[in-house]
Parts: C-alpha cells; structure tokens; sequence
C-alpha cells in the first residue's frame, strides 16, 4: 500500500511540474497570459490586406514603359504601372493620322505607344492603304513580320539576301493577297507592299518583337554620302543628280503605277 501511494505521488508530481511548463502561472502584474511575439501577422486574424509596394515620386516622372522596366517583379507593374483597365487597351482606329492628303496610315502599337506590351516580344502594326498606295521597300531590324490582308486585295515582294536567287537573278518572292490571306516577311529581308485597286486596303501586322524598327531602305539609302552613293551606281550619277534623287523620295507610303493613278483618276503628283 505505501508503494502504491509513493508510485501515485510521484506520477502526480510529475503530471504537475509538465502542466506548469506547458502553461505557465499569470504574471503578478496583469494576471493575463501574453503569447510569444510572431514575426508576421496573419491578414486572416486581423482582417489588414497584405502589404504592397508603392511606387516612388521618382518614378513617376518616367514614362510608363521606363516605369515597367524598372519595376522589381511583375506585380509590381499591374499594381503600381498598369493601375487601369483602359492600359490594356489600343485602339488603331483612333490613332489614325486622318491628315486628309491621301497617305496611307500604318499605325504600331509597340512597347512606346502602348507599355503594356514591353517584355512581352510582340507587337503589332495595322495599315490603311488608299487607292494606288505604295508601303516603299523596308526592312523590320529586330521581327519577324506576319501580314494578314482583311480587306481588298494587295501586292507584297520581299527579298531575303544575298544569294537567295532564281537562274543567277536575285529572287523576289511576289504574292497579291486577298482577304484572310496571309504572307510573311523575316527579319532583315527587304519588303514592301502595294495596293493595285481603287479601293482601301487593310492589313494587320504582327511583329516577334515589342521593339520591331523600321528601316525605310531608299530613303536612308541616300542619307549616305554623295561619294558613297557614286561608287555603289558605278559612277553613273553626279552630286548634282544625288541631291535631286533625295528631294523625290518620301517619307514612308507613295502613290504607286500610273496606271493605277489614271484607273483611278487620281492626279500625279508634280
């Protein structure tokens, strides 16, 4: 019997020195039990939304495409850069030139004019060609260019490169386009298009880069120097005649064939 109640004692004792750890006595000062500190606090228990950054007042002088690049994650751009949904928006018909000469609008939608494509590697551009217009020979210096005529019907060429040729001749790869067709240009090939009817042509043109570029050939041809531009003709042009040929080319789309401009009855320009 006096084991028994030894063996009790002791298991009680024990019981009760685990219990005083596991929980221990209210301080004198309060008589409440404070937890241990926690680093975080749960958004659940306090009902606080989760922390997030804020865009710094020096940022804020940037552009939103210069914003984007120098966010930390992309988190950071939907809540700090992209803050409305209108940012998720482009709209090529209201950026249309609407100038009311007749040239033709081909309107790009890339990382400058609408951010929200930076770091995605795509881009867009959307053409509106009149009657006999002429998109002059250029080159994309960093896309892939696909063109998708969705309405009339359009003459496209490209050439690839050097060596790419058919019986010694330099190869033109040469396609009229009708409505949903769709051709392609690579990067770096030389490629124009050209609208043979009297009727508006639209196109769509999807780019492999946010940051395509666009080399205008003839043009930036003669933005070389005069001796340059004699050598490559084989000395068969003077200065006088280079200065001539500058003040005739233009800026990005031309009229086309004359006979397009009579079929057409459109006045040639002088």
């Amino acid at each position: 019997m006096q084991f028994r109640q030894c063996v009790s004692s002791t298991v009680a004792a024990v019981v009760f020195a685990h219990c005083s750890v596991a929980a221990p006595l209210s301080g004198p000062d309060n008589g409440t039990h404070t937890p241990a500190p926690t680093d975080s606090l749960s958004t659940t228990a306090t009902g606080a939304p989760a922390p997030t950054s804020t865009l710094s007042p020096l940022l804020k002088e940037l552009s939103k495409t210069q914003q984007i690049l120098l966010s930390d994650t992309r988190v950071d751009v939907y809540n700090n850069v992209l803050t409305k949904d209108e940012d998720f928006i482009f709209d090529f018909g209201a950026k249309r030139t609407g100038s009311g000469t007749g040239a033709a609008d081909i309107v790009a939608a890339n990382r400058k004019t609408f951010p929200a494509l930076t770091n995605q590697g795509i881009a867009t551009a959307v053409g509106f060609m009149g009657p006999c217009q002429f998109n002059l020979p250029h080159v994309h210096n960093r896309a892939t260019e696909l063109l998708i005529v969705t309405q009339g019907k359009l003459v496209s060429e490209m050439v690839i490169e050097n060596g790419v040729e058919k019986d010694g001749v330099i190869r033109n790869i040469r396609n009229e386009l009708g409505p949903y067709q769709m051709t392609l240009f690579f990067q770096g090939s030389i490629h124009s298009q050209y609208n043979p009817s009297c009727e508006e042509v639209i196109f769509v043109a999807p780019q492999s880069s946010e940051d395509f570029g666009t080399n205008q050939v003839v043009k930036n041809l003669f933005g070389l120097d005069n001796e340059i531009l004699r050598a490559a003709f084989g000395n068969s042009i003077d200065g006088a005649e280079v200065d001539k040929f500058r003040g005739l080319v233009s800026d990005s789309v031309a009229r086309g064939v004359e006979k397009c401009l009579l079929d057409c009855n459109i006045q040639k320009r002088k």
